[in-house]
């Protein structure tokens, strides 16, 4: 009796998996398309540079040609000391900066405005505003690296030393090897709060991994290793958050459905405006 019912249960589990194979279909998705919007990255900190602003359009999901940039828009930066007109490249489309290098100062408010922008297309110009302040951050002592190997990982670790402020802080980390910076896409940012160390001595924190695997990071002795400490703001913050959230796409399977990144651009626009303190300090692998 026990064979018989063996074979049965062969046989419809058969019959099942054969239901399921057969019931599988392609599915065309059409995305709708939606109207343009303004996408705006720009950033302002303590190094004296010529700070960029980028102005983009934004595209369908599925396009595959890159985003339109928007010529002939004005841009302004508004600082205590005064107003900073970001004149379009001559060049580069899309890309605006000062004339003459400058330096942002922390504890600061940073207004920036742009206008004479018709990005929806309806033939009236529209004007945008973004606000961000630069953070102090923390008071960055020195790192450390140091080798670890496993039968599964091996490379250098780079562990940070500070004193963190009494107010709340979000910071960003970036790795140069050589002067070469690896973490030099959005993708490959690392973040953090303060949250867990707020107004503590930060002592040997985790903040790199210089992997063994990759060409790129592999590290030698004598290679000189500098992290890149900067102090973003909040809305900084959450920007990256959602939009490497996007890049590496929802996990588990079934969690909520994707949604727009999130955004300091006022009016209906999407992108980030982000000024932030820099601070940095490097050591060389011992021999």
């Amino acid at each position: 009796m026990r064979p018989v019912q063996f074979h049965h249960m062969i046989i419809g589990t058969a019959l099942f998996l054969a239901g399921i194979v057969s019931c599988t279909e392609v599915i065309d998705i059409e995305l709708d398309s939606t109207y343009q919007r303004l996408v705006v990255y720009g950033t302002v900190t303590d190094d004296s540079v010529r700070h960029q602003v980028q102005l983009s359009l934004s595209s369908d999901y599925f396009s595959n040609s890159p985003a339109p940039r928007i010529s002939g828009a004005v841009v302004e930066l508004e600082t205590m000391d005064g107003v900073i007109p970001f004149p379009e490249h001559d060049t580069i489309p899309g890309l605006y900066l000062p004339d003459e290098a400058f330096r942002g100062v922390p504890g600061q408010n940073y207004r920036l405005h742009i206008s004479h922008v018709d990005a929806d297309g309806d033939g009236e110009e529209e004007s945008y505003l973004a606000e961000s302040r630069m953070q102090g951050g923390a008071q960055l002592d020195s790192i450390k690296v140091s080798y670890f190997q496993s039968p599964f990982v091996s490379g250098y670790q780079v562990f940070m030393y500070a004193q963190d402020p009494p107010e709340r802080n979000w910071y960003l980390f970036k790795i140069w090897k050589n002067q070469h910076l690896l973490t030099d896409t959005l993708s490959k940012f690392s973040i953090q709060s303060d949250d867990l160390y707020n107004g503590s001595y930060i002592y040997g924190l985790p903040v790199g991994f210089l992997w063994d695997g990759d060409p790129n990071e592999a590290a030698q002795p004598g290679d000189t290793i500098t992290l890149e400490l900067d102090a973003i703001d909040r809305s900084y913050f959450n920007f990256i958050v959602d939009a490497q959230l996007e890049i590496a796409g929802n996990n588990p399977l079934f969690s909520g459905p994707s949604a727009n990144v999130s955004s300091n651009i006022e009016t209906d626009a999407q992108g980030v405006f982000a000024a932030y303190s820099v601070h940095r300090v490097y050591t060389i692998i011992p021999e």
